[in-house]
């Protein structure tokens, strides 16, 4: 018996070392998608650059969770909640938005949103409802892919 709960104990360390390697592989890649889309976003004022964020990197229910996400928020009477100022940026808003973006998501475009005084001031010069779609979250995902794939081969090469 004590070989096999010696092997079990090999394999149980084992297994812990790559969900580690695993985790700072998601992590690696993380940071730099984080650097791309603070490199890539379209407003460097009010705050926007700060609040985009990188989130811990967690395992729970057998998924391996980091996050890129901005934490500034604006109230959207139409749907009742607070949605971040990064989707009107990423998608744009109204039919200009959609006619300018190609990337999916899950947000409605409207064209009673929360405008501000740059679409306001679009809507007057050119007639057009909304703001333009300036994405900088998905293209850094898809960026980095391939990075990602090889920093996962990485951490379970066997040494």
């Amino acid at each position: 018996m004590r070989d096999i709960s010696e092997m079990a104990t090999v394999l149980t360390n084992k297994l812990e070392e790559k969900l580690e390697k695993l985790k700072q592989a998601q992590r690696d890649t993380a940071k730099v998608i984080w650097e791309d889309t603070v490199n890539e976003a379209p407003l460097n004022v009010g705050g926007y650059i700060s609040s985009i964020k990188l989130s811990d990197t967690d395992f729970k229910d057998d998924v391996i969770k980091t996050s890129v996400y901005s934490d500034l928020t604006v109230w959207w009477e139409k749907i009742g909640k607070n949605i971040p100022l990064s989707a009107f940026l990423e998608w744009g808003t109204g039919p200009l938005g959609e006619s300018s973006n190609d990337y999916p998501h899950g947000y409605p475009y409207t064209t009673d949103a929360p405008w501000n005084y740059e679409t306001m001031a679009q809507f007057l010069d050119t007639g057009t409802w909304g703001m333009e779609a300036r994405p900088h979250f998905y293209p850094a995902l898809q960026k980095n892919i391939a990075l990602y794939k090889d920093n996962l081969r990485k951490a379970l090469k066997e040494e």
